[in-house]
Order: C-alpha cells, then structure tokens, then sequence
C-alpha cells in the first residue's frame, strides 16, 4: 500500500477520505474536512452496512462561486457532508443513525440528505424540495 493510500483510509474504517473532495481539488478532502462528520458517517456505515453516495463533502472557494454555494454553508469549512438517498426507507434509517451518532443538523429531500455537525446554527432538520 502506498503512502498516498494509507493517508486516504487514515482513522477510517469503512470510508476514504477522497469520497469528500472537492470536484475542483484533489486531496481536500483530508486537508480540509473536518475529522467529526467523517467520523459520525464511518460509523453509521459500519453500524448500518449501508452502501453510500457521496455526493458533496468539502468545497472550494472558486466551486462554491460556480454553484452558488453561500460563504456560510457548512461545506465551505468541511462540517457538512452530501449524501444520494433515492430510498425513503433507507433515508429515514440513515436519519435515525446520523442522529444518534451525533449529526446537529440534517436536510432531506427527494434525492438527498444533507447532515453537518456545524455548532455555530442552531440544530435543526429541514425538508426541501
């Protein structure tokens, strides 16, 4: 196993941390993320066995400026993590885990769920459309 490997399972077990990368930036991921929302995801995959989606992790200045990600979302400082869920069966077991494993926040709609660990905004749980 090379050295650029082991730093992508680094404190894992299930996850790599290049699943939370910038589409725009290689490795941010590790250099960016922030250890707790990881963490809480790892576990809820090794408790759950669920097979996961990611779809946004950390995003970069210039990729949030392209999509019009505001200068105060979770995403920008690595504490919110995207995940695909068409299920609702299986997004409501991915609630109930994310919850009890530590997640402050959580958005759902029809294709996603959202879940960050941000302590500056008050825990809440959305529904968007």
């Amino acid at each position: 196993m090379t050295e650029e490997e082991k730093k992508d399972i680094e404190g894992l077990e299930y996850l790599r941390w290049s699943q939370f990368d910038c589409p725009y930036e290689e490795g941010s991921g590790y250099k960016f993320m922030e250890r707790e929302p990881v963490l809480i995801l790892d576990r809820v995959v090794k408790s759950t066995r669920m097979v996961l989606t990611i779809e946004l992790g950390y995003v970069s200045p210039r990729y949030a400026e392209v999509h019009s990600i505001i200068s105060t979302s979770p995403h920008r400082i690595g504490k919110a993590i995207k995940i695909k869920c068409l299920c609702p069966k299986k997004r409501m077991k991915l609630v109930k885990h994310l919850v009890l494993k530590g997640a402050k926040s959580i958005a759902v709609d029809r294709e996603s769920l959202t879940f960050d660990t941000d302590d500056l905004v008050t825990p809440q749980f959305r529904i968007t459309c």
